[in-house]
């Protein structure tokens, strides 16, 4: 396997294990959670709709390892789908509704997504029509 294949290997690993880590984050101690993302943690009902970002890391990492096990591009691409629509959101609060521009955080997002993009095409399968 040639050097490159396998730092996409190792990259996309990193990101599974990254999602997945910031998803039992959100289970386990979602105070942390919030400040790792720079957010207040809600109460209430607004906590119970909070949780759902560690819904959406679990949902990515989920991706990413599929892609890894598979090596079907789908999953890359469902990986990357997310971590740029985040990116594109982040951006969009920052344009539209005065939030603070968060650039290392939607760098490191659309980082990661060029990553999964990349390795769809240099690691995984397409998907054969049936007919």
């Amino acid at each position: 396997m040639k050097v490159g294949r396998l730092v996409l290997l190792g990259l996309v690993t990193l990101i599974a294990l990254f999602m997945g880590l910031n998803a039992g984050l959100w289970l386990i101690v979602p105070a942390r959670a919030a400040k790792v993302l720079e957010m207040p943690l809600l109460t209430g009902s607004g906590l119970s709709s909070q949780m759902d970002i560690g819904a959406f890391f679990m949902s990515a990492a989920t991706f990413a390892a599929l892609a890894l096990f598979t090596r079907d591009r789908p999953w890359f691409i469902a990986a990357s789908v997310m971590l740029l629509g985040a990116a594109a959101y982040r951006t969009g609060a920052f344009l539209f509704h005065g939030a603070p521009f968060l650039a290392h955080m939607v760098g490191i997002e659309i980082v990661m997504g060029s990553i999964l993009i990349t390795a769809s095409r240099v690691l995984g399968r397409g998907r054969e029509s049936n007919g």
